[in-house]
C-alpha cells in the first residue's frame, strides 16, 4: 500500500516536472491546484481501496465461521450457544463483538443464514495509514500553496524588501539604502522602489508588474501576459515587444531588478548581477 502511494506521488511531480519542462516555467498556479487535486483523490482512492479489502477479508472470516456453526448444530433455531460458537471460530478479534447471524429467508424446511458486522470494525481492521499520509502531504502542500502564491499583507514584495522600506509607504521615516526590490501597495495599486518613492509605470506596465508578482516564482509565459492584457488579440506578439522596449529601462533604473527572456517564450523578472 505504501509502495503503491508513494508511486502516485511520484508519477503527479513527473507529470508536473514535463509540463513546467515543456512550457519551460516554474510552477504556476493551476500547477499546484493540480497536484492538490490528484494528492486528495489518491488520499479518497486509498481510503476507499483499504476498506474494500478489509471488508472482503471480513466478509471471508465471517463466513468460515458461520460454517463451522452451523456444521455442528442440530436445530433450525439460532440460540445464543450458536451464536457464541460463531463468535469464538471468527479469526479476527475486532470483529467479534459486532458480528451476528442474520437469517435471510426461508427454503422450503431450511433456513438460510447470512454474516455480518458493523461497518466501523470493518474500517478499524483496515490499513488507513497511507490514506492518512497522503491526506496530511495534501493539507501541507495547500498550506505551502497559500504561502507562496498568495500575499499575506497590503504590500507585496519582491526580492527580500527590508521593514524600513515598508515603513515608509505606511508615512514612517526611514531608508533601505542598497535595496535592489520593488514594493507594490496593493492598497493603492501603486509600485514604489526600496526607498519607498513611487517607480513611475504606466497603466499597462503596473498591470504587467503585478502579474509578475502574482505568479510567486517571477515567470511569466508569453501567452498569460498576451491573454491577460490584450484579451481577443489574434497575434499580440508586437504589442507585447514594445511594451517590454518600455519597461525594461524603468524596472532597471528604480530597482536592481531586470527582466529577462527566456528564448522568447517566456519572461522573467530577476536580480541583476
Amino acid at each position: 500500500m505504501y509502495l503503491c502511494a508513494g508511486c502516485g506521488t511520484a508519477c503527479v511531480w513527473s507529470v508536473l516536472l514535463q509540463i513546467t519542462l515543456k512550457n519551460g516555467l516554474i510552477m504556476k498556479r493551476w500547477h499546484s491546484i493540480l497536484v492538490f487535486a490528484v494528492l486528495v483523490a489518491s488520499s479518497v482512492a486509498t481510503s476507499v481501496g483499504s476498506y474494500n479489502a478489509a471488508g472482503r477479508r471480513a466478509e471471508l472470516d465471517l463466513n468460515e465461521a458461520l460454517g463451522v456453526a452451523l456444521a455442528v448444530q442440530r436445530s433450525t433455531v439460532i440460540t445464543p450457544d450458536t451464536l457464541a460458537l460463531f463468535r469464538s471460530n471468527i479469526h479476527t478479534a475486532e470483529l467479534r463483538k459486532s458480528s451476528r447471524i442474520v437469517v435471510c429467508c426461508a427454503e422450503g424446511e431450511r433456513m438460510a443464514y447470512r454474516a455480518e458486522c458493523l461497518a466501523s470494525a470493518v474500517w478499524s481492521i483496515s490499513d488507513q495509514r497511507p490514506a492518512a499520509f497522503l491526506a496530511v502531504v495534501s493539507m501541507l502542500w495547500a498550506v505551502g500553496c497559500v504561502f507562496r502564491f498568495y500575499p499575506r499583507h497590503g504590500c507585496a514584495v519582491y526580492n527580500n524588501v527590508p521593514a524600513v522600506a515598508a515603513a515608509k509607504l505606511r508615512g514612517r521615516r526611514g531608508t533601505a539604502k542598497g535595496s535592489r526590490s520593488i514594493v507594490l501597495d496593493e492598497d493603492t495599486g501603486i509600485f514604489h522602489d526600496a526607498n519607498g518613492e513611487e517607480i513611475p509605470f504606466t497603466p499597462m506596465q503596473q498591470q504587467l508588474m503585478a502579474m509578475f508578482l502574482a505568479s510567486g516564482s517571477g515567470v511569466l509565459s508569453k501567452s498569460d501576459i498576451c491573454d491577460a492584457l490584450w484579451p481577443g488579440k489574434e497575434d499580440a506578439s508586437e504589442t507585447l515587444y514594445a511594451l517590454m522596449g518600455r519597461i525594461k529601462p524603468v524596472v532597471e533604473k528604480h530597482s536592481g531588478m531586470k527582466i529577462e527572456s527566456l528564448r522568447g517564450r517566456a519572461y522573467r523578472l530577476v536580480e541583476r548581477k
